[in-house]
């Protein structure tokens, strides 16, 4: 089994046709609702991701919702765009709604938020988990210790040249 992907890049290289590109970008928004520092959310978009338009037929509309899914995280966790979401190729040639129907389609073209309406892409709820958690990310029990031996080799290399210093003057 696959990992699932941490980059809007991987979606891209991981896609062959557009019913795999929307499960990776369905994994991609489950990789989403784990991270809580802005940092980390700005690493996952900052790589431009392969153009999808000449793989399959549908391509075009799978560059345009990679770049509307950019921006629209930048948005949210306030940071600028990455340069790449803003390209002319990465817009959807003609406007693609999420939902059939005339009364879908007015609320769609109310609700939709301008990241999506810039790429002709239509839909009243795109889905963008974001919970930024307050004060220091979550750090592994490993790292943890690391920084505490570090810690500890440091302070006892302070103590040994006090030492030192002092049998120094004393003799």
């Amino acid at each position: 089994m696959q990992a699932r992907p941490q980059t809007l890049a991987e979606v891209a290289a991981r896609s062959d046709s557009l019913i795999r590109f929307g499960r990776e970008l369905a994994d991609w928004l489950h990789t989403v609702r784990t991270v809580g520092s802005r940092p980390a959310l700005a690493r996952m978009v900052d790589t431009a991701p392969p153009r999808l338009a000449g793989r399959f037929a549908e391509g075009a509309l799978a560059d345009a919702t990679l770049a509307a899914y950019a921006e629209w995280l930048c948005v949210r966790i306030r940071t600028m765009p990455p340069v790449w979401c803003f390209e002319s190729e990465r817009i959807a040639p003609e406007p693609w709604f999420a939902d059939d129907g005339p009364r879908a389609r007015l609320l769609a073209l109310r609700d939709t938020p301008p990241a999506f309406k810039r790429r002709n892409l239509f839909t009243a709820a795109p889905d963008l988990p974001v919970r930024l958690r307050r004060g220091r990310p979550p750090v592994s029990a490993e790292a943890k210790r690391s920084a505490n031996a570090a810690r500890q080799r440091r302070f006892q290399q302070k103590r040994r040249e006090l030492l030192s210093d002092l049998l120094k003057r004393v003799v």
